[in-house]
């Protein structure tokens, strides 16, 4: 809990001025609304006394007018007040807005293992649900507070004017608080619990719609509509579950609270009245004790709310630190070195063993490169060549082993200059909601025409652009919704020669080319990117003409490197792996 404080107070450092200001207007309220029944009882009592005691005051509508001039200017006040609970749902949208950015950030920042533990809807709920909705993080950080704080402040204020007038009386008031708190003291775990299982619970419906939707042709082709339906139902009823817990023990609090209140009031009233009577305190007095009693009672309501909204939005907080923890080997990235030109790399003894995996990835991997040469790399299904793309561009850790590059540990390299250096194009090729324009230039924040129209024709994209029916400005939908599997991989090759990288590296994409256009493909490459590294990932034997030497990994990781007769000729795995793949 003490870390959620932490927390707390490092993000209102973020919004210091806005609380401040919050501040003052609480205060502000506070004094208002505490002023107008020590006002009006004040009223009641000049007016009680006017009446039983009229020579008592020689000019009695002075003493009115004062009064209610002053009743005037509370009202002015109140006016302004009026506009705290608007400013205070401004400063809630900014904290939102916030905390989405930052956590965002967060998010960008991890590997493939982070992904691996939180799935898309999971996500999603945490950066909006957790963040948006009543009682959680954004509307705790500035309306739950405040609001409990405005509580807070109603109730000393009201308390002290309370305890200058009768000690008794004002003891009578608030003998229920620490009642509420024994209460809330007894069910502030399980509180806890159930906020914690909702919001899992709408993670998982978030994450059963990204999966219905994502995959809805695999769903209709398997007519799988009913099975997928009943799925979709049990995640609803379990949400519906828990979120049914969350009500019913909100419910059963705001009633033993009511209660506690309503108790409470009935004894002032009685004790009040009868003081009245005997005339321990006056009309007026009793008006105010019964107004401020009244007036707390909300509060009273307030601050228990404070403790479980706290808790819930404790649960949410506890769920954004968990995503923002979750360790990655970037985090340790301490390069600085910049990188001008890849000249030349390396893997030695390169060994790689995915988490929850027990045979290595990759096994004692050695190959080179030298600028301008082309790599192919071959093996079966599970070799580990996509681990290769994956460790060069700093999206993996090898267990074992060194990668350089220029003779220098890729660890020691500037992490975004590595990056800007290679251009990578997936095997399963995605593409981002927009124009297909802009998923050619994704990767550039600026391209002249020149260069855009040189990456679209040597990706075989031109004429592909010319058919869409509004060219270039065509919408993609989502992961490439709209156009086809040979098309999206076009446009990615597209997006990673717009950038000019000095090593581009394609996994396996030629399985949406033809041999036509993967020919073609090396023709422009040749002319329009001449010096070009590149590593190529495939499973086209043609492809072999267009490379300088073959990196082949055998069923057991081990990488060997040579020109293709070499391999061959001294290779019995990869003599069997051509013959079978020439079948």
């Amino acid at each position: 809990m003490h870390k959620n404080f932490r927390w707390i107070l490092k993000m209102w450092k973020t919004q210091k001025w806005f609380l401040l200001i919050m501040l003052v207007f609480t205060l502000g309220s506070s004094a208002v609304s505490i002023a107008h029944p020590l006002i009006f009882g004040k009223l009641i009592d000049l007016l009680r006394n006017i009446l039983s005691d009229p020579g008592k005051y020689p000019d009695p509508m002075a003493d009115v007018n004062r009064i209610i001039w002053i009743l005037l200017a509370l009202g002015g006040a109140q006016f302004f007040t009026g506009f705290y609970p608007a400013f205070r749902g401004w400063v809630n949208i900014r904290f939102e807005n916030m905390l989405r950015m930052i956590y965002f950030k967060y998010l960008l920042d991890k590997d493939f293992r982070f992904f691996q533990k939180f799935r898309t809807g999971d996500i999603v709920t945490r950066l909006t649900d957790d963040l948006t909705d009543f009682s959680k993080i954004s509307w705790f950080l500035c309306s739950g507070i405040f609001r409990a704080f405005n509580s807070f402040s109603l109730i000393a204020f009201s308390l002290a004017v309370m305890f200058s007038i009768n000690v008794k009386l004002t003891l009578m008031s608030i003998a229920s608080l620490p009642l509420m708190m024994l209460v809330f003291y007894l069910v502030s775990d399980k509180l806890y619990q159930n906020f914690d299982l909702n919001q899992k619970a709408i993670s998982n419906i978030n994450n059963q719609l990204e999966m219905s939707f994502s995959g809805i042709r695999i769903v209709k082709a398997f007519v799988s509509e009913e099975k997928y339906n009943r799925f979709f139902d049990a995640a609803l009823q379990r949400r519906f579950e828990t979120e049914m817990g969350v009500v019913k023990l909100n419910a059963v609090l705001g009633l033993i609270y009511q209660y506690i209140d309503y108790f409470a009031q009935i004894g002032v009233i009685l004790f009040g009245g009868y003081m009245a009577v005997k005339g321990d305190i006056t009309v007026g007095t009793f008006f105010m004790f019964y107004s401020y009693l009244s007036m707390m009672i909300y509060p009273l309501l307030d601050l228990p709310q404070l403790f479980v909204s706290g808790k819930q939005a404790f649960v949410n907080i506890d769920r954004l630190e968990e995503m923002k923890d979750f360790p990655t080997f970037n985090a340790d990235w301490k390069g600085e070195k910049k990188l001008e030109k890849i000249e030349s790399l390396r893997f030695e003894n390169v060994s790689v063993t995915y988490p929850g995996k027990n045979e290595a990835a990759i096994n004692n991997c050695d190959f080179s490169l030298k600028n301008g040469e082309r790599l192919l790399i071959l093996g079966s299904t599970g070799a580990g060549k996509s681990t290769i793309a994956n460790l060069l561009m700093g999206l993996l850790k090898a267990d074992e082993g060194r990668i350089l590059v220029n003779e220098t540990p890729l660890e020691e390299l500037d992490l975004v200059d590595l990056r800007e250096a290679i251009a990578y194009v997936p095997q399963d090729p995605v593409l981002f909601t927009g124009t297909v324009r802009e998923n050619v230039l994704f990767a550039v924040d600026s391209a002249d025409e020149q260069e855009y129209q040189t990456a679209v024709k040597t990706a075989q994209l031109a004429e592909e652009i010319a058919a869409f029916p509004e060219g270039e400005d065509t919408r993609v939908g989502q992961r490439g919704l709209g156009v086809s599997g040979g098309q999206k991989q076009r446009i990615t090759v597209a997006r990673a020669l717009v950038k000019r990288p000095q090593l581009l590296i394609l996994d396996d994409i030629t399985a949406s080319l033809d041999a036509e256009n993967e020919e073609k493909l090396w023709q422009d490459i040749n002319i329009h990117y001449p010096g070009i590294s590149a590593i190529v990932i495939s499973h086209r034997l043609s492809t072999l003409h267009y490379v300088d030497s073959v990196l082949f990994l055998d069923s057991e990781g081990r990488a060997h490197q040579g020109t293709h007769d070499e391999l061959v000729f001294n290779n019995k795995e990869y003599h069997d792996f051509l013959h079978e793949h020439l079948k």
